[in-house]
């Protein structure tokens, strides 16, 4: 009788603490969300803050600042990549813009898609078209990289006047890449092995990765603004180079990289746009795209708001074991 007496008493202490521990892992998580809110909301403060110093009269302010995190949920409303609806509002902006509106291109991006890319590319080579001026010493395109800029990233930059990097920061090659590995790789492949000992579909694959090379250097010698071009070199040196295959896809160049090759480059960026940058990074990391829907429907009801919230609960759960941060 004492036994059971005893195990009864350890089952009811076990409950109690159990019920202690759920308390304050409640009472942790909304701490939690009380400081992420909180966060968030300095950081959009900050970010409309340093908006406001570049949107001028005759200053257009263009930004592809990316959520470069690895969970694939585009955190904040943020792309993940160049996709072509970030592409058409920026094209739509940059066409309606004043000719001698000076444009402000600010980039923090792995790259995406070539034709979007391509496309954000041509239009600001069109804006270039509409008036004459001094590009060396009155740019009116100037593209800034405080941190990266690859691959589409890169080929937006190099469409630019004049791009500003900061010391650590990196562009990539225009390269492309074909069915996940780069085209120049099928070629490889074919040469090595021989057609007839390849599989059929890498066969018809390294087709197609050849028509997205000529593809690469084609646009690759379009959009690269002659500012670029060093004159002890040739005028597609630049844009063959990029485009060629001869770096890994996801080789850093930095600024002094940048000069050697003849791109028209500076280290010198304002203060307000590492304050955009950073203000739009810390808005990212600090609020996620389904607390966004979920907020969208306070009261529940919907199975989508549930998910949401239980997700939600979870990842926040995950970091009170020093998993994520928050």
């Amino acid at each position: 009788m004492a036994a059971l007496i005893l195990v009864l008493l350890a089952v009811i202490l076990a409950m109690v603490a159990s019920r202690r521990q759920h308390a304050s892992d409640e009472e942790q998580v909304a701490k939690l969300r009380r400081q992420r809110a909180v966060a968030y909301q300095e950081a959009k403060a900050a970010y409309r803050r340093y908006r406001s110093k570049f949107e001028k009269s005759n200053t257009l302010l263009i930004e592809f600042i990316h959520d470069l995190g690895d969970g694939f949920i585009g955190r904040d409303s943020a792309p993940q990549q160049i996709v072509f609806d970030e592409a058409f509002e920026a094209i739509a902006l940059i066409r309606q813009a004043n000719p001698r509106s000076k444009i402000v291109i600010v980039l923090h991006t792995l790259g995406g898609y070539a034709r979007p890319a391509h496309m954000i590319a041509l239009a600001i080579k069109e804006h270039l078209r509409k008036t004459k001026h001094n590009s060396k010493r009155d740019p009116h395109v100037v593209a800034y990289v405080p941190y990266v800029a690859m691959s589409g990233g890169a080929m937006i930059a190099l469409a630019a006047e004049k791009v500003a990097m900061d010391a650590t920061a990196s562009l990539g090659p225009i390269d492309t890449i074909y069915g996940g590995f780069p085209t120049e790789t099928y070629r490889d492949l074919l040469e090595q092995k021989g057609p007839l000992a390849t599989q059929d579909v890498l066969v018809m694959l390294a087709h197609e990765a050849e028509k997205y090379d000529r593809y690469a250097d084609r646009i690759a010698r379009e959009i690269i603004h002659d500012n670029h071009k060093a004159e002890d070199k040739d005028p597609d040196f630049l844009a063959d180079y990029l485009s060629s295959g001869k770096l890994s896809h996801s080789e850093a160049i930095s600024p002094a990289g940048a000069k050697e090759l003849g791109v028209n480059v500076t280290t010198k960026i304002p203060p307000e746009i590492y304050g955009l940058v950073d203000a739009r990074i810390r808005m990212i990391h600090t609020r996620l795209e389904y607390e966004e829907r979920h907020a969208a429907n306070p009261d529940g009801g919907s199975p989508e708001g549930e998910d949401a919230d239980k997700t939600m609960q979870r990842v926040i759960r995950e970091s009170l074991g020093g998993g994520i941060r928050i």
